[in-house]
């Protein structure tokens, strides 16, 4: 499927280190967040987007097109991990679209992950409908809240009283984060796991807020990047934005950027320690799983406003490894017909699952259910229902499969994805 490039273009693979700068400017051009001078910031992309990884397409005047794929793990339902990438850094200047030059480097990073042997390709799409057209489908969502802290209230019930947090900064953060953020992906589906200089940002100027924006897509306001720890269970970093009322009453908003938890005893803790900030009016938090307990947690959730997004978007390459490896909630036999226009995932698979053990292969038998990979990739981990794409007329069959399917592929947690990379 790989388009020709047109003439006057070259393909540059891998980055070539002293253009290195160069191709994360014309990244970064999209996201209108220029790469600037400060050394540890440059020395983060290095590390947490290496330019062996990276894509780039360039003219006679300079790179104007970008991508690059990380090499993750992707959490499946029960805790099992696949051999995934990530695709990221996706941008064309305005000056040369509509040229084949985003579909050339998107094909090469499936054909390079099927020559790794990777199951999928995660991504965030910044466009929904470009990402579909390539078999990418939303398999997580996430919902970003804002909270009214003196209205919503926390309930005495909530866990974790009596617990202080320790306060944290620089490489301590930095080790801290990781340290529960490992803890926790162990029972978190959905979850990729980040390279290691992905945590190098709380080292960074803590009164830049550019890096913490790139890993939450959102803006996290003014102020210095705080952290606080509760030790190998919780980890918060924020933003504190001053703000007084028109009585001269304080009116800061909280800007949560990292909010990590092992168990609830630990998540309790750490809302606790947010809901006591003096000078607070409101909490903001980018992302929280759908099924939060925050929601029954507080006195008056009318007052804890979400918004559900889109939070990760799966490509599926390799299916079999895909439906073995997870776990499933119950036990039954599906045989689906997965069509791909680019060709890496079509086919006709027999699924089988006995005590939530799935075995997965190929098969020449008539299909129970039928859809597209981009719907394959968002019903995989459970976190999007089969049966409403069934009624949106993206899966055709059999209604009885369709519920068995919801049935198996429901996790106990919903899928969620922490960060964007």
């Amino acid at each position: 499927m790989t388009h020709a490039l047109p003439t006057g273009f070259e393909q540059l693979e891998p980055i070539p280190e002293d253009r290195y700068a160069e191709w994360l400017n014309c990244w970064l051009t999209a996201l209108a967040e220029p790469l600037g001078t400060d050394p540890a910031v440059l020395e983060f992309y290095r590390r947490t987007y290496p330019a062996e990884r990276g894509l780039a397409i360039a003219d006679a005047d300079g790179i104007v097109a970008t991508n690059i794929s990380l090499d993750t793990q992707l959490v499946l339902p029960g805790g099992a991990r696949v051999p995934a990438v990530i695709g990221t850094g996706g941008f064309c200047h305005p000056t040369q679209t509509r040229r084949g030059l985003m579909s050339r480097l998107l094909d090469r990073i499936y054909e390079r992950a099927v020559d790794e042997g990777k199951v999928a390709c995660a991504d965030w799409p910044s466009e929904w409908p470009i990402y579909r057209r390539f078999g990418h489908g939303p398999a997580a969502w996430y919902d970003a809240v804002r909270i009214d802290v003196r209205r919503a209230g926390l309930r005495d019930e909530v866990p974790g009283a009596g617990i202080r947090l320790r306060r944290v900064g620089g490489i301590d953060a930095r080790d801290a984060a990781r340290d529960v953020f490992t803890r926790r992906s162990h029972t978190a589906p959905g979850e990729l796991i980040p390279p290691d200089g992905f945590w190098d940002r709380f080292v960074t100027d803590p009164a830049s807020s550019a890096l913490d924006a790139l890993c939450t897509l959102d803006d996290p306001g003014g102020g210095v990047r705080q952290c606080a720890v509760l030790d190998g269970r919780g980890f918060v970093s924020y933003r504190i934005a001053p703000g007084w009322s028109t009585e001269k009453a304080p009116d800061g908003v909280v800007h949560v950027v990292d909010f990590l938890a092992v168990d609830p005893e630990a998540a309790g803790a750490l809302w606790r320690f947010l809901f006591s900030i003096d000078m607070v009016a409101e909490i903001r938090v980018p992302r929280l799983p759908v099924d939060d307990p925050l929601r029954w947690w507080v006195t008056d959730a009318r007052w804890l406003h979400s918004r559900r997004r889109d939070g990760m978007w799966l490509r599926l390459l390799d299916i079999p490894a895909m439906l073995t490896a997870r776990s499933w909630a119950g036990d039954g036999t599906v045989t689906v017909g997965v069509h791909d226009a680019r060709g890496w995932a079509a086919g006709t698979y027999h699924l089988e699952v006995d005590k939530g053990v799935g075995v997965c292969h190929r098969t020449t038998t008539e299909p129970d259910l039928e859809l597209e990979v981009s719907a394959m990739g968002a019903i995989v981990l459970g976190g999007t229902s089969a049966a409403g794409l069934f009624r949106a007329g993206e899966i055709r069959g059999d209604s009885g499969t369709v519920r068995l399917w919801d049935a198996m592929a429901t996790p106990e947690r919903a899928p969620f994805l922490a960060y964007v990379l």
